[in-house]
């Protein structure tokens, strides 16, 4: 298998995996809590959003292997908690272990999608996070309901995943080209310090990397550098998950001192995975000015800001994060409120459930479809926030439905999957934007940060989705029988 192809199997898996604990827990919520199915629910999620919160102050201080073992450790106690439990507060403990392996594990992997080809690794979590809904409620359907194997047989048997992760992580990802971000950083240094060129103590060729002054104009912000072009190689003499093979560059073609980004967006090949090409704004199409960063104080790698500075560069990520924040409340609000009141007909409780399920199943369809899209199509900001709009427009739909019928039938299915669509592309969109416009030496913490906005739209759909159900139903007395 080649460094691309297990790249993309790697990432896919651990997206699956990562979320699967989640969905069978949730699928499950009637087992664990058939008259408190709310209470599973903010199990579900309040943890996660603890982690999120916390993890821009804290994930630095602890390795990417640290991290991912605790993940599948949890996964493991999460399951084991939940079938063993004697008393439902103990079973609530065991899904509130899942939403922290859940929250720590996305976004850890997040931050991790920095240090390949971003774009890629991205979408390819977000394919595999979005097949995680259908995978795991397929694996409670065909378990539990349809082959009669009780809800402790069906969580004792999903143990595996805890297995698979620790293997898909420590066999099949290929290491991280971290090396590549501390030349990026020595660089931007030089560049500050006004030279260009990479010392040779940092492992990088210095031939080929020398500045020319810009004789046309005689103006130093026009100072040509030279990049690894397509050809370049690199030694192979590291080892090591954190390692990575030095450049050795050839070519002589330039990247402009104006190019404020250092892009690492194609930085995977099939044959040297830790190749990285540094591309100006010219060159991508991007605006030149350093006025468009997020920070303006590129020069400072993330590990070495206070607390306050992550704060505040966390604030600075609200382009991305209220899209997310948004979106997720909306189609949750949705899940949770609107789509419980409607069956056909409304009277039926089985009517109803028949709806709930099919409308659940349309969403995990367009939310897996539109999370394998990054690769093909890559969201502006203005539409990021156009589609978290139309989701809360579709809010409003089956609200007006839901009250009164106007309407009524399976077609309902259609913005259902609608529903999903939207999710799904404003999630996998606002990732791969911060990948391609946050500072490489930030793209790391940045990625990590900004998987707080949909633990926060969740959290605020969960309390609103009890109150829509509640009006809901007061609309149609006959639900409360």
């Amino acid at each position: 298998m080649t460094a691309i192809r297990a790249e993309n199997v790697a990432f896919w898996l651990l997206g699956l995996l990562n979320n699967s604990v989640y969905v069978i827990m949730i699928a499950g919520a009637n087992d664990i809590s058939s008259g408190a199915v709310g209470l599973v629910y903010f199990c579900a999620v309040f943890p996660a959003l603890l982690v999120k919160l916390s993890a821009p102050y804290w994930f630095h201080l602890v390795s990417y292997d640290a991290r991912m073992t605790i993940v599948a450790v949890m996964m493991s106690s999460a399951y084991l908690t939940v079938a063993y439990g004697s008393h439902v507060s103990w079973q609530l403990l065991g899904v509130a272990f899942a939403a922290f392996q859940g929250g720590l594990g996305e976004a850890s992997c997040l931050a991790l999608c920095s240090f390949y080809d971003s774009r890629r690794a991205l979408t390819l979590w977000s394919s595999g996070t979005g097949f995680a809904g259908v995978a795991g409620y397929t694996w409670v359907a065909v378990l539990h309901l349809w082959w009669g194997a009780s809800f402790r047989t069906t969580l004792m048997l999903a143990n595996i995943t805890s297995v698979a992760w620790l293997f898909i992580y420590h066999a099949v990802l290929p290491p991280r080209k971290q090396e590549a971000v501390s030349q990026l950083h020595t660089l931007v240094s030089s560049r500050s310090n006004g030279t260009a060129d990479l010392p040779a103590d940092q492992g990088v060729a210095s031939d080929g990397m020398e500045a020319e002054a810009d004789k046309s104009s005689g103006s130093q912000e026009h100072q040509p550098i030279s990049r690894p072009d397509a050809g370049s190689e690199l030694s192979k003499g590291s080892q090591g998950r954190s390692g990575s093979p030095s450049w050795r560059a050839s070519g002589s073609s330039g990247m402009t001192r104006r190019a404020s980004w250092l892009d690492l967006d194609h930085a995977a090949s099939a044959d040297a995975l830790g190749q990285a090409a540094l591309l100006g704004d010219e060159e991508r199409g991007r605006p030149s000015n350093d006025d468009v960063a997020l920070d303006g104080s590129r020069q400072q790698k993330a590990e070495d800001m206070a607390w306050k500075e992550r704060l505040m560069h966390t604030l600075h990520l609200w382009p991305y994060m209220v899209p997310l924040c948004v979106v997720y409340f909306a189609e949750y609000a949705m899940q949770t409120g609107t789509w419980t009141a409607i069956g056909f007909p409304v009277t039926d409780a089985e009517a109803r459930q028949r709806f709930y399920s099919a409308s659940n199943w349309c969403y995990q369809v367009g939310v897996f479809v539109s999370r394998s899209s990054g690769l093909a199509y890559q969201a502006t900001v203005p539409v990021l926030w156009l589609m978290p709009a139309l989701q809360l427009l579709l809010l409003l739909f089956f609200t007006t439905v839901a009250v009164s019928h106007w309407l009524y039938s399976w077609v309902l299915l259609a913005p259902c999957l609608i529903t999903g669509l939207l999710g799904g592309a404003v999630y996998v969109n606002a990732f791969t934007l911060i990948s391609r416009q946050v500072d490489p030496l930030r793209r790391e913490f940045s990625l990590a940060a900004a998987s707080l906005g949909d633990s926060l739209g969740i959290a605020f759909a969960d309390i609103a989705g009890i109150l829509i159900q509640g009006c809901l139903y007061k609309e149609e007395p006959i639900l409360q029988q």
